[in-house]
């Protein structure tokens, strides 16, 4: 329990042997200590009591008081130290400094940075695993974004464009990248796993990525002739393909910040396949190995790493993108420009970014007060510029759902707006519409589509289009022959006077359902997830959640937030409604026939 009143989830680990070694083991951002657990259970096997704690706002030490991946603002950061602070004291409170160890990842290395100015007998032996680097011209330009981004979005309110900002940043170099959390790995089944844990990979709030990039830079502002205890040792570990650290470019640079603080024994090693989250990669890289041969004396294999500026970065990068590094503009007009040309074309970010990295760390420095205006007259144009890229990419990923859809289930499928006007109709609903009214009706012939549906529907169907939220038969001749329901992809555009507001379907001639085609049809009409689809059709096929999550190889508590989401979107209050409303709506009717 932390001095205001927040319950911490302190976690500790046995070794099978008894021991009077202690380890403390850190989490990073957004993240908690079960993410490292293979790790953890890595270091314990090798002769380690291992304790951990949950931070306030990360994984299970959340709630009504300390909500998930939030911050307050010019508090935030403070906090986080107690608590780090408070774990370490339980930790090691009966060991001896000697038999102490810190393993701390990510901001958990900056934070344990900050408890050493007071505790400089904290631990002999230190492992910091890609922490953010001691480079003061990114923080200052982080700390300019989070200023001007504070001033136009909610403290509390989770911030999708710092989070794309921040990893378009450190992904720039990498060529495989496909999401933004292959920052942390280039293994799909590794960050899978991240994004299925609820209680990890939350999207941070504005005022969470305030503090982080307040905190980075002051961890790093070490005491003038303020030093730790004589004999401390760090053991500095990175991924060749480390966007952190640069693929180990600002290693040196950390380096010799140790030895500032009377830290003389700095041993890094460098983890080939290894990206910014390769402190939970230890089934792959053997982690906890590495640890145990540097603790105990063995020689680790180490490269030179060359000492690069981040002017020398930020000039690789513009030159891999086609770009002279010294032809760019930094005038207002043209970073507008390169905003509203990010909208569909994703390189514009990057370009944005270490244009500005590059003028900070070059001969024409803007000062803070600069700079500061510069970032805040950017912000709407940032702001509005990412939406509207977020809206390109929906509106994609949209149609290529539902022509998927459309091509796998061969039916008849129109988009429609309120007062039925057809948007959109395929051949094969044309061909029904042309079989049901006797009309030779073509696909191209919206009038004479939206004409044939008026004349073959009743006034409660039309009325239920223009003002129902659920789903409504098409009945002709006392048949159903189809559906309509409002799909969440169109609510935006049902806002637009005449815009497509709805989905009619009607029946295949021959029943299909496969699970992949069951599954997409979920996705697209309730806006589910993909496993919560598979976990919707696993109810529907009479499985028990406990069944569900052992079929998905998942965590019951993963299934039951699922499963909790699925009644969220359908509007189901429990497992039964939840059945009745799927096989009522557009699946029922297309794989019942």
């Amino acid at each position: 329990m932390t001095a205001d009143g927040i319950s911490l989830v302190h976690r500790v680990f046995t070794p099978a042997d008894k021991t009077s070694r202690v380890a403390f083991v850190a989490h990073s951002q957004a993240q908690h200590t079960l993410n490292l657990r293979p790790t953890i259970e890595g270091v314990a096997a090798r002769g380690w009591q291992v304790h951990g704690t949950d931070l306030r706002g990360h994984g299970y030490s959340s709630g009504a008081r300390a909500p998930r991946a939030h911050m307050d603002m010019n508090e935030g950061w403070e906090r986080l130290v107690s608590d780090l602070k408070l774990g370490l004291e339980t930790a090691f409170a009966k060991t001896a400094w000697e038999d102490r160890m810190i393993v701390a990842p990510n901001i958990g290395a900056t934070l344990v940075l900050e408890i050493l100015k007071d505790w400089p007998d904290l631990a002999r032996s230190i492992v910091f695993i890609t922490p953010p680097p001691n480079q003061p011209i990114i923080w200052r330009l982080a700390r300019s974004f989070m200023q001007a981004r504070a001033k136009m979005h909610p403290e509390d309110a989770p911030d999708e464009l710092t989070m794309h900002q921040l990893y378009t940043f450190l992904s720039a170099r990498l060529n495989d990248r496909k999401r933004l959390i292959d920052v942390i790995s280039s293994d799909p089944a590794i960050t899978d796993e991240l994004l299925q844990d609820p209680y990890a990979w939350p999207t941070p709030t504005t005022g969470y990525f305030h503090e982080i990039f307040r905190g980075i830079p002051n961890a790093w502002r070490w005491p003038q002739g303020s030093q730790v205890a004589d004999g401390m040792r760090i053991l500095l570990l990175y991924g060749g393909d480390d966007p952190m650290t640069a693929n180990g470019k600002f290693v040196a640079p950390m380096q010799r910040h140790f030895e500032t603080m009377n830290i003389t024994d700095v041993t890094s090693h460098c983890f080939e396949k290894g990206r910014a989250g390769l402190f939970i990669e230890e089934r792959r890289l053997g982690i906890s190995q590495v640890i145990h041969h540097w603790y105990e004396g063995e020689a680790l294999s180490s490269r030179d790493n060359e000492n690069v500026s981040i002017a020398d970065i930020s000039s690789n990068v513009l030159s891999q993108l086609g770009l002279d590094p010294n032809a760019g503009d930094l005038s207002e007009d043209a970073l507008v420009e390169l905003c509203y040309g990010a909208i569909d074309d994703e390189s514009r970010w990057v370009e944005m970014l270490y244009r500005f990295t590059y003028a900070l760390s070059s001969h024409a420095t803007p000062n803070d007060e600069t700079l500061d205006r510069m970032v805040t007259a950017l912000m709407p144009h940032w702001d509005r510029s990412y939406q509207l890229n977020r809206q390109i990419m929906q509106s994609a990923t949209i149609g290529a759902v539902l022509q998927n859809v459309i091509e796998r289930f061969d039916i008849g499928m129109a988009v429609i707006s309120s007062d039925m006007d057809v948007k959109f109709a395929n051949s094969h609903f044309a061909r029904v519409i042309s079989e049901l009214s006797g009309e030779n009706v073509d696909d191209s012939d919206l009038p004479a589509l939206t004409k044939a549906i008026a004349e073959l529907s009743d006034r409660d169907f039309a009325q239920a289009c223009a003002t129902g939220h659920g789903e409504a038969l098409f009945m002709v001749d006392g048949q159903a022959v189809g559906l309509h329901f409002r799909p969440k992809a169109l609510r935006q555009t049902a806002l637009q006077i005449g815009g497509p507001s709805g989905v009619l379907i009607l029946r295949p001639a021959n029943q299909i359902g496969t699970t992949a085609e069951k599954t997409e049809l979920l996705r697209f009409a309730y806006g589910l997830t993909e496993k919560e689809a598979e976990a919707a059709l696993g109810l529907l096929d009479g499985l028990s959640p406990n069944e569900i999550a052992a079929r998905d190889t998942v965590s019951i508590n993963t299934t039951r937030t699922h499963l909790k989401r699925i009644y969220e979107k359908v509007g189901a209050k429990g497992q039964h409604d939840l059945t009745a409303r799927l096989l009522k709506g557009p699946l029922g009717l297309i794989v019942n026939g």
